[in-house]
């Protein structure tokens, strides 16, 4: 807290002495300019009034933005220091209008009444001792308290002290012009060098102005820095066991920055170390925006969360999106990664290259759905499409023989009955090839079924070893159903 209000006092500090030398400044300004009817210094003495306004507005927020927060401003009061910045450039805008709107005049009509005079050039160079000096303490105060009404306060009267180079430029030309006596061509140019540099300055302060204008509202408008994002989120993601980060908003509030942050963790995480991941987070954040206020979301990872009801259906959906055809497709989950392992099948006379170009686009559509898997990818020739030959052609007493093999397996396993829809067929990779359809009893789990259809294969092998492939489709028993012939 002690800190907090010596924070304070130092920038309402800062912020006095800056209103105090723009009410030197511009009394000074505004009798030297009268006396000489000096334009140039005419604009500066308006140019101060603003700036004796703009400092008064500036100590203003700074004591508003000092506030605590309350239950109508839970963010803090620092929003006032915005408005302030803001406030500045409308009253920038209108110093550039007076003084375009005049300078135009002057040049147009050719008549320069400036009175030349040694005083014009010393009240500008003062006014640039004193600006130099006035920057140089707002910049600190500002650097030291993230202030950003402190902070247009240094960057305005920075454009002061070049301005004020300028008028006095122009100032000193119209005295020399008088003092060295010369020729008339010479003389008329320089006479009019004091509105040049009238007008340079208003280029000068429109230029500052937009700049403080769009940082001002941007501040209001909660526009966070793309940079200061990007920063937090690689920071983060270098701590052990947060794998993601999926949403970074920042805002600021005068000097106090706010950041909200989710991460995802392991789902099966503890409690106790999702909020220790949480606590770095934080640290981790301090480390980009020192002091910020930082909330951070824990949430389990969604890298391997593909699809409860069916975990490879993205995968089958990417490779249809892909053309590609997939199997033997194994996804593997640990605490912090998704690990996939599949075969993907090409044409055999397809060039390497463009075969893996194609494998590295699925895979690529595969980690942009799943942020930190691991693919491992085996690519293998598209085995040759088989014309299915008839049961004809392989002989009959062979295919009796397996029928009746078949039958006795059945009849031997006491949870399966009624086998039907027998075929044969030929495949030129792997021989005779048989298939045909059973019951199953009703109430078994997919592993007591696929334990019967094993003893099933184990037995029919075992009876009949020239087997090439062997297919069972198991389907659970229903009363009304009859046998096939």
């Amino acid at each position: 807290m002690n800190v907090m209000d010596n924070g304070a006092s130092e920038k309402s500090r800062a912020a006095m002495l800056s209103l105090l030398a723009a009410l030197g400044l511009t009394s000074i300004k505004l009798a030297v300019g009268l006396y000489t009817n000096s334009l140039g210094i005419l604009s500066e003495a308006l140019h101060s009034g603003l700036d004796l306004l703009a400092a008064a507005l500036t100590l203003a927020a700074v004591r508003i933005s000092a506030k605590p927060a309350d239950s109508r401003h839970p963010y803090g009061h620092g929003k006032a220091e915005n408005l302030s910045a803001l406030a500045q450039t409308v009253l920038l805008f209108a110093t550039c209008a007076w003084v375009v709107y005049e300078g135009v005049q002057r040049l147009a009509s050719g008549s320069s009444p400036v009175v030349p005079s040694l005083w014009g050039v010393g009240v500008m160079a003062i006014s640039m001792a004193v600006d130099i000096n006035r920057v140089r303490v707002l910049r600190r105060v500002a650097k030291n308290f993230n202030s950003q009404a402190l902070e247009a306060d240094a960057l305005h009267f920075s454009t002061d002290i070049l301005s004020s180079a300028v008028v006095l430029v122009g100032v000193l030309a119209v005295w020399l012009a008088q003092a060295l006596q010369l020729p008339a061509p010479i003389s008329r140019v320089l006479s009019q060098a004091d509105t040049v540099a009238a007008l340079l300055v208003a280029a000068i302060i429109f230029r500052a102005s937009m700049h403080m204008a769009s940082d001002a509202v941007n501040m209001l408008m909660d526009s966070a820095s793309s940079q200061a994002s990007e920063a937090i989120v690689v920071a983060v993601r270098k701590i052990a066991g947060i794998s993601e980060v999926r949403r970074v908003r920042v805002r600021t509030s005068g000097p106090q920055s706010f950041v909200d942050l989710t991460v995802g963790v392991a789902p099966g995480l503890k409690v106790s170390d999702g909020h220790r991941l949480a606590h770095e987070a934080e640290e981790a954040v301090a480390g980009v925006l020192p002091g910020a206020d930082v909330t951070v979301h824990v949430e389990p990872r969604k890298s391997c969360r593909i699809d409860e009801n069916n975990p490879f259906a993205l995968v089958q959906v990417a490779a249809s999106e892909h053309g590609l055809a997939v199997h033997d497709v194994h996804i593997l989950s640990a605490d912090s990664t998704c690990h996939i392992e599949l075969h993907v099948e090409l044409p055999g006379q397809m060039p390497f290259d463009r075969a893996y170009a194609r494998v590295k686009a699925f895979e690529d559509t595969l980690r942009e759905a799943l942020p930190g898997v691991e693919i491992v990818s085996h690519m293998e020739p598209k085995a040759p499409s088989a014309a299915l030959e008839p049961g004809a052609s392989v002989s009959v007493p062979f295919s009796e023989m397996a029928w009746r093999e078949i039958k006795a397996a059945v009849e031997n396993e006491p949870l399966a009955a009624m086998p039907h829809k027998f075929s044969t067929y030929v495949l030129p990779e792997q021989g005779v090839c048989i298939s045909f359809h059973c019951n199953v009893s009703v109430g078994l789990s997919v592993e007591e079924a696929h334990n019967v259809c094993t003893r099933l294969e184990k037995r029919i092998r075992a009876a009949v070893p020239q087997l090439g492939r062997l297919s069972i489709h198991m389907e659970p028993a229903v009363v009304s159903n009859t046998p096939a012939a």
